[in-house]
This record gives C-alpha cells, structure tokens and sequence, in this order.
C-alpha cells in the first residue's frame, strides 16, 4: 500500500486482509511472552504495521475539516448523501470498549479490536464498511471509516430481540446493557439499542454500528454463566 493523497479521503483498505495481518502479529507476540496481548502492546503493534503499509495519512481527509454532522460516544460522523456513506471518525486515542473483559484487563478496544470489529460486523451483517487509513492528531491517533448509509426507522426493542433470537443468539446481561452471544462462532455483541439498528422499508433489519467480539478460553465460561442466568 502506497501513502495517500493528502486532503482527500481515500480509496477503502480490504479489513479482512488487513485485521488477518494485525492477528497475526499479536498472536507472535502471545506465542513469545506465553500470555495475550495488552491494549498498549495492540495500539504498538498497530502503529508499527500503519507505518510500514503507509494508512498513516499525511494530512487529515477533507471531512475533519468541517463540523461534523452528528458525534456519539465512540465517533464523529459526516453525512455524505451525495455517495449514499457516512464517514465515521474515532476520539482521538479511543477505539471503543470491548463487550467483555477479563477481570483487570482493559476495557477500552484497541485500534486491532476496533477494526476487527468493523470486519465482523461485514461478515455477520452484510455489511460494507471500509477502513480508509489511521490519522495522528496533536492528541491522539484516530481511524476512519466508510460505511454505506441506511434509510429507515429505528426498530423497537421486540424487534431487536427477535431478530438475534431467532437466528440463535443468546441474550445476556453485561455490565446493565443487553447483549447478545452466538455459540456456534464465539460472538458476542452489545450496544444493540434502537437507534444502532434500522428497520428498513423492506421490513429487514439492519444493524449500524454495534459491537462485535470474537470470545474465547475463561471468557466463553462467564458468557454462559450470564445467559444462563439471564435464560432463568
């Protein structure tokens, strides 16, 4: 990958490659110090490869030039009706919380964490989000993405359940907030309120912007602890 055109927002970069790679590095670094990677050990591995497939941009995209049109706790976001996208900034030095955590073990995700989120979430849900580079800020690195706009109206929570129910999600209850565990993958997701999934004019619906993470060892005990709790 070359460096990209300063001042314009670039062509999206594959995640599926691209978190393949970023696995890859960190599970040489648990295989080297017999134990997972931290959040800080991630955000280097993360910056290191950034630097050497050049997705650092030079000069931020067009977009973070102008007031965003709506931010949330994890974005900015920038409407961009005439291309049918939203372009969504991370906080500078915030990538999101993960869904679950082991005890002590950082709960905010790492840039790995987010984009292997926004990789599952394609996967899972049909959906088309792009990652368009990595921009370092006088306080802190933030990620962009591109992802298609959705026309349609907030579903309602029984909607919202059914339709992970009925595919054979488990609910479960984390930290006060619903969530949701597929044990047939090893995913979980959470952030699963009204506005983060559309119903659309066909009557399907469409998740946004939840968040999505792969389980496993301990973790996958405590899931099933909690559903089967929340189940009685």
């Amino acid at each position: 990958m070359s460096p990209h055109e300063p001042g314009h927002t670039v062509a999206g970069i594959p995640l599926q490659a691209l978190v393949a790679e970023l696995r890859s590095r960190c599970e040489a670094v648990s295989r080297f110090q017999g134990g997972s990677t931290s959040y800080h050990e991630e955000l280097g591995i993360f910056r290191a490869h950034a630097e050497e497939a050049g997705i650092l941009l030079v000069e931020a995209p067009v977009e973070l030039n102008q007031p965003p049109d709506e931010e949330g706790n994890e974005h900015q976001v920038w409407y961009r009706p005439e291309a049918k996208c939203v372009i969504k900034a991370t906080w500078p030095d915030f990538f999101g919380m993960l869904v679950v955590h082991r005890p002590h073990e950082e709960p905010k995700a790492s840039p790995i964490a987010y984009l292997e989120r926004w990789h599952l979430h394609n996967e899972l849900f049909g959906d088309e989000v792009a990652f368009l580079g990595a921009f370092q800020t006088d306080v802190g690195l933030r990620l962009l993405i591109r992802q298609p706009a959705i026309a349609g109206t907030p579903a309602s929570d029984a909607e919202i359940d059914s339709f992970f129910s009925d595919s054979g999600w488990r609910r479960f209850v984390v930290d006060g907030n619903t969530a949701y565990f597929d044990p047939d993958r090893q995913i979980v997701v959470s952030d699963t309120h009204r506005g983060n999934i559309i119903l659309m004019d066909d009557g399907l619906l469409a998740p946004i912007d939840l968040r999505v993470q792969p389980i496993g060892g301990a973790l996958l005990d405590t899931i099933n602890r909690l559903c089967g709790k929340d189940e009685g």
